[in-house]
């Protein structure tokens, strides 16, 4: 299914041109691939909905969306001038496109294509415009309900006040799926909940999570499992730095308890640094919450949640990973010790967060060249925050998304 370096250019003119000139036809409540819209005003747009009485959400996920969407649908939209505006020579190349052969890289050779009947072919930016007009009669179905609604490519999302009307979009999404002939997963579909910390009459959840966030009575906040993917991923970065190279052997001029330097804890700290702040350092962060220097950008695990409202679970990974990296220094030097004979720092958790464990003695360089302290999750949390309310969303990067309803961040 890869495309060649010209037909992915002609594809990113078309994609473009069609994108702007049908932005004032097609829904305003699509969020993806826009070049005035992305993920942060999806989460906005919800977190603003304020009902009158109980807040419902309803949710239904379609089965595997870009794969699935009918071709003679999607050609039955292009065609349709009412739909979508392309010139003839743009719907010509829309049509090739969803005829589109493909094989394996065995029968690449043997020239044996099977042909397209269903899906949109990936790796190509227009499968981004045909995903979002797949979608958009939907869309038009939706405006006319009450409460509120937002698109995220497949990912689409309603907030209503009462189950009425919950049940009226639910209707919605089969309406869609019977004309279009796109299927619900309902395996996956969450359906119909109330969102409240209280026990309702339909099923109820607590908060609501949605492209990365949770919503709740209490405002925006990261995600539970959020919390644990990120536990788990900063756990194996801790291994691969400090435990796992002790396998291969030890150089004692890497680490020394004597001399007061660790090089593989400096660079696990950076590491963690770099995916939390997004490639600021600490003397960036502390000048802009305490005396507003502006950053030149803000990106990293915490640009993307400078919308955050709730950082109570931003306060648990910050203890969590002081007291994991702890454990695990106190682990390595017991390794070192039956090993080779030798040691490193075991500093205390107050000794992390301020770096005073690195001896600055041993560093060859400028003291202004290295920060030995922990970066911190609320930290990082507050000067995004900050630069959220004092500049908006210019200059805040937002993850990429996949087209497989994941969003990705560096980490």
């Amino acid at each position: 299914m890869a495309f060649s370096i010209p037909d992915t250019a002609l594809a990113n003119i078309l994609f473009r041109a069609a994108r702007d000139r049908n932005r004032k036809r097609m829904s305003p409540f699509s969020y993806a691939y826009q070049p005035d819209r992305n993920v942060f005003d999806a989460i906005i747009a919800l977190g603003q909905y304020r009902p009158d009485g109980k807040l419902i959400a309803v949710q239904i996920d379609f089965e595997k969306y870009f794969d699935s969407i009918p071709r003679n649908y999607l050609e039955k939209l292009i065609d349709d001038e009412g739909t979508v505006s392309l010139t003839p020579h743009e719907r010509f190349v829309f049509k090739k496109f969803l005829r589109h052969k493909f094989g394996g890289s065995v029968d690449f050779w043997s020239n044996n294509f099977q042909k397209r009947h269903r899906g949109t072919p990936q790796g190509n930016s227009l499968s981004l415009f045909l995903a979002n007009l797949a979608n958009d009669p939907l869309d038009k179905k939706l405006s006319r309900q009450a409460g509120r609604f937002v698109r995220f490519a497949d990912d689409v999302v309603a907030f209503c006040d009462r189950h009425e009307d919950a049940e009226l979009i639910s209707h919605r999404f089969e309406e869609h799926c019977e004309s279009s002939g796109l299927r619900i997963n309902r395996a996956k579909s969450p359906g119909i909940a109330a969102v409240s910390i209280h026990k309702q009459e339909i099923r109820t959840i607590s908060e609501f999570k949605y492209l990365g966030y949770s919503l709740s009575g209490e405002g925006l906040k990261m995600p539970a499992e959020k919390v644990r993917q990120y536990q788990k991923k900063f756990s194996r970065l801790t291994h691969i730095y400090l435990i796992q190279p002790l396998n291969f052997g030890f150089r004692s001029d890497r680490s020394s308890a004597v001399g007061g330097f660790d090089w593989e804890l400096l660079g696990l700290i950076s590491e963690i640094r770099r995916s939390i702040y997004g490639g600021l350092d600490e003397r960036d962060i502390q000048q802009f919450i305490w005396h507003g220097r502006r950053l030149k950008r803000m990106q990293g695990l915490m640009g993307f949640y400078c919308i955050l409202e709730d950082c109570r679970r931003l306060r648990i990974l910050d203890g969590w990973m002081v007291n994991h990296i702890r454990r695990a220094m106190v682990l390595r030097n017991k390794i070192l010790a039956q090993r080779y004979g030798a040691s490193c720092p075991t500093p205390t958790n107050s000794q992390l967060i301020s770096g005073s464990w690195l001896n600055l003695a041993a560093w060859n360089g400028s003291p202004d060249e290295v920060e030995a302290g922990l970066p911190s999750f609320v930290r990082g949390w507050r000067a995004a925050r900050k630069h959220y309310l004092t500049f908006g969303l210019e200059d805040v990067q937002p993850p990429e998304y996949g087209g497989d309803s994941s969003l990705n961040f560096v980490i």
